[in-house]
């Protein structure tokens, strides 16, 4: 099963081009002249990346998807309403969100299924 992580394109008027970037993945950055473009280069740089990572037995992280939808949505949530939703502790939930840290797979599946039902 192929990894999904989160990427983000946008436009760049400094660079007068589309910049995809991998966030996940420190430096993994490229650009195109069409939001197509950049969005078919992030997948090659993505590749080459991982086989960098690879390569050089360096770690490659495992995608975390619920926290990167969080920090993504994160200006629209209530964050106790969130951990509510998800039955979580909302300190606990505060804490990994401020700190970035991983969720467990079970905090990941309610976190999803808090977001899907908001």
């Amino acid at each position: 099963m192929k990894a999904k992580y989160l990427t983000k394109i946008y436009w760049s008027d400094d660079d007068e081009a589309y910049v995809a970037e991998v966030p996940a993945l420190p430096g993994c950055v490229t650009h195109g002249e069409s939001y197509q473009e950049a969005a078919r280069r992030i997948e090659e740089a993505m590749k080459l990346w991982i086989a960098s990572a690879h390569k050089h037995d360096d770690p490659v992280p495992e995608p975390d998807l619920a926290s990167e939808e969080i920090s993504r949505l994160s200006p629209l949530l209530n964050v106790s309403k969130l951990a509510r939703l998800a039955g979580m502790n909302k300190n606990t939930l505060a804490s990994k969100l401020r700190r970035k840290s991983s969720f467990t797979s079970e905090e990941a599946r309610r976190i999803r299924a808090a977001v899907a039902s908001v």
